[in-house]
């Protein structure tokens, strides 16, 4: 599934300059709004990787909108983008937790920069977090089968899924490697 953009900007012309940037020169996917008092009901139905938004917009600015993401405890990384920086601002913004703060004109590379950092992090998080459930799992022996999996699918991976290479490579038996990659397949591929 590819990671999910939402671009906030009381601006038009550059709701479309962020939308062709990321379009164009990434693989993730963009939503954008040019109607900062539409973030609250987009973000109760849509689950995002990161918002990109304007810090000084009517009705909800930049800074109001990563309050909303902190207070929810929600998954999304914020980056500010502003005609108006100041120290001030950028402080207070990176002290409230924004993953970045750019300011107007930007060059696109230093946003596909930051961007692709940005999905870097929450691919990271997402897999710790992801670990940190395979290893709070009980009794032991479901996270242990959890674990072989885990350990499998990875192989798999790694080796193009050869059943020979893997159980060489690994040291378990043929058998052991190929019931790790059937299980993979049996519960909707998610090795879990």
């Amino acid at each position: 599934m590819k990671q999910r953009i939402l671009a906030v900007d009381d601006e038009p012309h550059m709701l479309l300059l962020l939308e062709r940037i990321i379009t164009e020169k990434t693989p993730y996917a963009i939503v954008t709004t040019n109607n900062p008092l539409e973030v609250p009901a987009i973000l109760a139905r849509d689950q995002f990787d990161l918002i990109i938004s304007d810090l000084k917009m009517p009705g909800l600015d930049g800074l109001d909108l990563l309050r909303t993401v902190r207070a929810a405890d929600r998954f999304e990384q914020v980056i500010i983008i502003t005609a108006f920086g100041s120290l001030e601002s950028a402080i207070e913004a990176l002290s409230q937790g924004v993953f970045d703060y750019i300011t107007k004109p930007f060059k696109k590379e230093q946003i596909i920069f930051t961007v692709d950092r940005a999905m870097r992090w929450q691919k990271l998080k997402r897999e710790m977090m992801r670990l940190d459930a395979l290893f709070a799992l009980e009794p032991y022996s479901g996270a242990e089968e959890a674990f072989r999996r885990e350990y499998i699918s990875r192989l798999a991976s790694r080796c193009g899924g050869d059943v020979a290479a893997m159980s060489q490579r690994a040291g378990l038996p043929p058998d052991v490697v190929r019931s790790g990659t059937t299980s993979k397949t049996t519960d909707g591929g998610q090795g879990r």
